[in-house]
């Protein structure tokens, strides 16, 4: 049944699943200050669904390979949205702690690859080989600026706010981490470069 799969649906899903690992991060750091993350835990399965256990060629919807793979994604999306925002309210972590964990998996994800000689649009490329931005035919990352020290890139339009504002919480928040994940990605590459996204929602990585 794999033959029917192609890289880029390996590529998709391994994104999914970071972005699994992480809702897991901030629920463990949670439960070790006392928190019933458990709770929160199932709570946030009956709302969006269960992770997916096992290898993609098993789980997947063969019928139905695109829908199956969106639907992942707005499982795991609305998931960390529900997470983050519960975890806020009641007082069980705030966005340093939780800043920290999408930074510490950035640097993580970076220390095993050969990036140091990256060029911006390089880093960019190969940032939004872990981070989700939707379906590859959403393609709602606009290039401002690319040049030999600086891409520049804003969002045509976001997709992540809806779940957010079904979890009552606030998208800023998710910038918020997602800022820090690359940020942790880009200053372990060893590449010289940094990142950095402005208020009008302009994102930069910058030589130097």
């Amino acid at each position: 049944m794999s033959a029917f799969l192609g890289k880029i649906h390996y590529w998709l899903f391994n994104k999914i699943q970071l972005h699994e690992e992480l809702a897991g991060e901030l629920l463990k750091a949670a439960a070790d200050k006392g928190f019933d993350a458990g709770g929160l835990r199932l709570q946030g399965y009956e709302r969006y669904g269960n992770p997916v256990q096992g290898a993609l060629e098993d789980a997947i919807n063969h019928a139905n390979i695109h829908g199956w793979l969106q639907e992942r994604i707005h499982s795991v999306e609305g998931r960390i949205a529900f997470t983050v925002t519960e975890l806020l309210k009641r007082g069980a972590l705030n966005m340093e702690d939780m800043a920290q964990i999408f930074s510490n998996s950035g640097s993580d994800s970076a220390k095993d690859l050969d990036i140091s000689g990256a060029s911006p649009q390089d880093m960019h490329r190969t940032v939004f080989d872990f981070m989700l931005e939707g379906m590859p035919c959403d393609r709602v990352s606009e290039t401002l600026s690319s040049t030999e020290d600086e891409f520049l890139w804003r969002a045509s339009r976001c997709l992540h706010s809806d779940f957010w504002e079904q979890a009552g919480g606030d998208v800023a928040n998710y910038h918020i981490l997602r800022d820090a994940w690359i940020k942790g990605f880009v200053e372990e590459s060893g590449s010289g470069l940094a990142y950095s996204r402005t208020g009008d929602g302009i994102s930069a990585i910058i030589r130097g």
